[in-house]
């Protein structure tokens, strides 16, 4: 049985502007059966007080964190885009350590300048191996995931797979059920060839229609979630599963996660 927590990117407009504090969050989730939660670590690198709150209100809720979404570009044009990118990743696993991520899921990579997709794929891969030893020292799995902003970059089965080679093997996967659709992929279909891979799971939803993709509640949207479920329970999966809800401006936070982290978890009883 896997282990289920929350992303709280989405709801960074209501914290921003005082509808919800993070410990109310925190809260909620763990109200709605949560056992861990997966922040950005810009929301710490913003906010630089907020770090010694959130341990709090993790211990006060019962939570851990399962990931941190370290956001930074391993691509780069030149010498001054590479140590800005290495820098913001030494800064977001210095929040990982911080916090006791089990994951440091380090996404945010996107082609500049000149840089053909097959040497960003590089980039990332020797950016990552850098510091690969240093976060499993610490407890920490490095982990990619297949991501939709940068669809030709790091987004299909395939490229995934080619930055984990190029890493040396010291790199997982945060395997996520919608991004796919991005690049024409559907999650079910290319699950077993990434497997094997897998150290944590993002389930969101979209709706498709003309070729534009819509976010939309859980279960409602054309992503094969209660499939991949299934497929993640036959291997016996017990690592992190979670929420990635969509932001919405007229329903709480705590109210979207109470509707939708039941029914992700039913997929997996």
């Amino acid at each position: 049985m896997p282990k289920f927590a929350v992303m709280t990117f989405m709801f960074r407009p209501w914290w921003r502007d005082g509808r919800v504090t993070h410990e109310a969050l925190l809260a909620g989730f763990a109200a709605a059966g949560a056992q861990g939660v997966e922040p950005f670590h810009r929301d710490f690198v913003e906010e630089p007080d907020l770090l010694p709150r959130y341990r709090r209100a993790l211990a006060d809720a019962g939570l851990r964190v399962a990931a941190v979404d370290v956001m930074c570009n391993l691509v780069y044009a030149d010498a001054a885009q590479r140590q800005q990118g290495r820098d913001e990743l030494r800064r977001g696993l210095d929040i990982c350590r911080e916090l006791g991520a089990d994951i440091a899921h380090v996404a945010g990579h996107r082609l500049v300048g000149d840089v053909t997709p097959a040497d960003g794929r590089r980039m990332i891969a020797e950016g990552l191996a850098e510091v690969a030893e240093s976060a499993h020292r610490d407890g920490m799995v490095l982990a990619i995931e297949d991501f939709d902003p940068s669809p030709t970059l790091i987004c299909s089965a395939d490229d995934c797979l080619e930055v984990m080679r190029l890493s040396g093997g010291v790199v997982k996967l945060v395997f996520d059920t919608g991004n796919f659709l991005a690049v024409g992929e559907r999650a079910d279909e290319q699950f077993d060839r990434l497997a094997e891979h897998i150290c944590h799971c993002h389930f969101k939803d979209f709706t498709l229609a003309d070729g534009t993709r819509r976010g939309c509640d859980l279960g409602t949207g054309v992503v094969p979630n209660a499939v991949v479920a299934r497929q993640l329970r036959r291997r016996g999966f017990a690592g992190w599963v979670a929420l990635e809800t969509r932001g919405r401006a007229d329903v709480a936070p705590n109210d979207a996660v109470a509707r939708e982290l039941p029914l992700l978890m039913s997929w997996f009883a």
